[in-house]
């Protein structure tokens, strides 16, 4: 919290002693989900009659009536923090509603309740937008009185995600009592979105530009004989409107719900209160800064465009991205996310991925491999960076084209799962294909009106493409980190190694780490490794995401998170001329160790290069053995000592297209480390999300030295 001042060295008070604040800041996250908040809260004010905080998972209540582990747990109620035992319940219009759920992050750290009818990897229906909330589900608080003539006081935060979806109305209902809709708002897309209070004939309108996304926090004040008054955030948006409820009226109050089947108002709740007296202006002053520690007013989504070859088709529909998505929201703190893109086989004019076809249409050297141009090669010699779109160029432009512009607005990020057949290029070809590359995402960027600096690219380190060759596949590698490396392009790799993965088809053994080919598809990533790399990008990408948009509710993301994606070989020590064994040093991301499972004890994926280069390669020794020697080291041996001098030696991991196969790269300890306070995405997402960061690719082959380091 920061101490409102209004003089030099002087500070606001809300009372004797009691300092104001301006704004909320994030603390350390308790045990119980909830962010630490300096300010007053409402069990402040005299005469409340109950107050529910769904921020913290501590205080809701689950079906076996008892406070909840942990997020992600299904709430029957939320316990009420007044003390005057008035738990507030789950409300649903029609019978057999399922439980809402405890939800993390939807506003910095704290929480709040709702249940999202599709959660990922299940990818949306197209037009359907994430979270997807149930349309019948709310919260109920029985016996309140609520009449003209009774003095009163509601206290109500919540955050809506998207507009209405599933088309059972134009309005929700935010406050209902007795079948009366006290507060409601237009819930469908339009101009003009309002906030109203009584909607219907004698309505008041409290805003007429509520933003499609939000959290906002909601004073409404009943003074007999004087009308109603209602506050929006920190401003008196309502002032002695006639309340046309009964004179004394004892009945249900209804959060988030209008009480008709499918009247729910697909909104976060998060945190509500009552009083059985009008509240006094300093007692207002007190609540709007309880209210301060939400983070209110327009809220962000996330949308992803996906773009490339099979690969980017296939981890799209199994739901990796939608999972990077989620993973990116969470980091940034936004409330809704979801992705752009679409898989063809062919026959279609607007798409974003497709079967084989690289960045042009022709090789720029040998043979034609596939067909297919994202970029057209005349063919003349021409400088790459200057060719115009080909068809799928075309088809990416005319699927963008065709998204609304709310939601071509939400795009945070370019993903780029793409390595495939330009992975059989010459590696003769690198400074071509880099100008192509750059032609390309610069030419995306210009579908969305977006230059480089608000607009990040993620790639991925180039996966081991069965129909590709050693030295094509490292020289994409070498591109996509040239490119990388160049500030103005804006371009990060997310997954610095991808070759710890299995092949579509064959099976493979989680005991051992071995994999049996058998049918299977060596052009394509497993499902099953695919949802792992969307999670494992997220914190990778949420950090480009933030550099270029600033975030959401988080505006920053803590040392101890993934920075760059795992560790990575920093130095190659080889002991003595024509020695066997070398010596690796490993800088950490975010892990404090190294790890060394199944196959790669066995040195799997490690392999020197005696003399040669990428383009003219030498022979290859592969290492038969890795172990750690500590927390910054690891010792291979290789499978005979190279006849070269160290000065011609290069070390690769993996080389070319070679697997790795999943489970048996050098990984660290990132599951297993303590995490900042309130940044512990597997005990929020669910265990899936506890991972360790696997040993980065070499992008560039690393010499062998014969000084230790």
């Amino acid at each position: 919290m920061s101490v409102a001042m209004i003089a030099p060295g002087r500070s606001m008070l809300l009372g004797p002693g009691r300092a104001a604040f301006w704004r909320s800041m994030e603390g350390a996250a308790s045990g119980t989900g909830a962010s630490v908040f300096g300010g007053p809260t409402p069990m402040s004010i005299a005469g409340l009659s109950g107050w529910w905080d769904a921020g913290a998972y501590a205080s809701l209540i689950g079906p076996d009536s008892n406070p909840l582990p942990g997020w992600n747990n299904a709430v029957a109620a939320v316990s009420d923090g007044s003390g005057n035992g008035r738990p507030l319940a789950v409300y649903h219009a029609a019978s057999g509603g399922v439980a809402p759920s405890a939800t993390p992050r939807l506003n910095g750290t704290l929480g709040g309740i709702g249940r999202s009818l599709l959660v990922p990897p299940a990818v949306p229906p197209s037009g359907t937008l994430l979270p997807q909330l149930d349309p019948d589900s709310g919260l109920s608080l029985r016996p309140a009185n609520l009449g003209a003539s009774v003095p009163w006081t509601i206290y109500l935060v919540w955050s809506r995600p998207n507009f209405l979806q599933g088309g059972l109305a134009s309005q929700i209902a935010l406050l209902t009592f007795d079948g009366s809709v006290i507060v409601g708002a237009d819930a469908t897309p339009g101009a003009n979105q309002r906030l109203l209070l009584f909607p219907g004939l004698g309505q008041t309108v409290l805003t007429a530009s509520l933003e499609r996304r939000h959290t906002h926090s909601l004073i409404v004040r009943n003074i007999p004989g004087a009308g109603i008054d209602v506050w929006l955030d920190a401003t008196k948006v309502a002032s002695g409107v006639s309340n046309p409820l009964g004179v004394d009226m004892a009945g249900t109050l209804l959060f988030l719900h209008s009480g008709a089947a499918g009247g729910g108002a697909q909104c976060w709740f998060h945190e509500a209160a009552i009083w059985t007296r009008a509240l006094a202006s300093s007692d207002v002053t007190t609540l709007l800064s309880a209210a301060l520690r939400w983070r209110r007013g327009a809220r962000t989504g996330v949308q992803l465009v996906v773009m490339g070859q099979s690969n980017a088709g296939y981890s799209l529909t199994d739901g990796a991205w939608h999972l990077l998505a989620q993973g990116i929201a969470w980091h940034i703190g936004a409330l809704a996310y979801n992705v752009i893109g679409s898989f063809t086989g062919g026959g279609s004019s607007a798409y974003t991925c497709i079967g084989g076809h690289g960045i042009s249409n022709v090789p720029f050297s040998g043979p034609v491999l596939y067909g297919g141009s994202f970029l057209a090669d005349p063919e003349d010699g021409s400088d790459p960076g200057t060719w115009a779109l080909g068809s799928d160029g075309t088809a990416v432009g005319a699927y963008l084209a065709a998204q609304t512009q709310a939601d071509l607005g939400d795009v945070a990020l370019l993903v780029w799962p793409w390595s495939e057949s330009d992975s059989a290029r010459a590696y003769a070809e690198k400074a071509q294909y880099a100008n192509a590359v750059t032609n390309l995402i610069s030419r995306t960027r210009g579908f969305l009106s977006r230059t480089a600096a608000s607009l990040p690219m993620m790639w991925w380190n180039a996966i081991p493409f069965g129909s590709g060759t050693d030295s094509g596949t490292q020289m994409v590698r070498e591109v996509a980190t040239q490119i990388a490396a160049d500030p103005t392009q804006n371009v990060v790799i997310g997954l610095p190694q991808t070759a710890d993965s299995n092949p579509r088809g064959g099976t493979w053994d989680p005991s051992t780490g071995i994999f049996t080919a058998g049918s299977g598809d060596y052009n394509h990533r497993d499902a099953t490794d695919n949802l792992r790399f969307g999670r494992l990008a997220s914190a990778v990408a949420a950090r480009a995401v933030i550099a270029a948009m600033g975030g959401d509710t988080e505006s920053a993301i803590p040392v101890g998170i993934p920075a760059v994606g795992g560790p990575s070989i920093a130095h190659v020590y080889q002991q003595a001329a024509n020695a066997q064994t070398l010596v690796l040093t490993i800088v950490h991301d975010a892990g404090t160790d190294l790890i060394v499972p199944m196959q790669a004890a066995t040195g799997q994926g490690f392999a020197v290069m005696d003399g040669g280069s990428v383009q003219s390669p030498g022979p290859m020794i592969s290492a038969i053995a890795c172990t750690r020697i500590d927390a910054t080291h690891l010792q291979l041996t290789l499978a005979r000592a190279p006849t070269n001098p160290q000065s011609k030696l290069l070390l690769f991991y993996p080389y070319g297209i070679a697997n790795i196969f999943r489970g048996n790269a050098v990984t660290d300890n990132f599951s297993s480390v303590t995490k900042p306070a309130g940044w512990d995405i597997g005990a929020d997402l669910g265990s899936a999300w506890a991972l360790n960061c696997p040993l980065a690719a070499t992008t560039t082959p690393l010499p062998v030295s014969s000084a230790a380091n």
